[in-house]
């Protein structure tokens, strides 16, 4: 089984993709709170979905100081949609909008882990 960790600020949304991709087999991670790296080395994760804005940080500056230590997918999501323009600039994997379908978003993490 696959382990995705979630990070976002939003509780809600955490709540809602942690139970989508359960409910696709996935084993999810949600995080709220926390710094990143540290999240990431205690979890080991096959993918990591980062939200854009994590308490006021820069999302994608975030993955790109991810992406030189770690070899992890990295997946940002966001509701502004100028962001995702910009996604490969910051070394991540993909870029989902939010709102974002289910569907794709569970595409996306399997064509990146398997």
């Amino acid at each position: 089984m696959k382990k995705i960790l979630v990070v976002d600020d939003d509780k809600t949304l955490l709540d809602i993709v942690n139970r989508d991709l359960t409910l696709h087999g996935f084993d999810v991670q949600t995080y709220s709170a926390g710094n990143v790296s540290d999240i990431v080395k205690w979890n080991n994760p096959n993918l990591i979905l980062l939200d854009m804005r994590y308490f006021g940080r820069f999302g994608a500056q975030i993955c790109k100081e991810l992406k030189e230590k770690y070899t992890i997918p990295i997946v940002l999501f966001s509701a502004e949609t100028d962001e995702g323009n910009e996604f490969a600039d910051y070394s991540a994997d993909a870029f989902i909008q939010k709102p974002f379908d289910i569907k794709k978003l569970v595409d996306t993490i399997e064509l990146l882990v398997n």
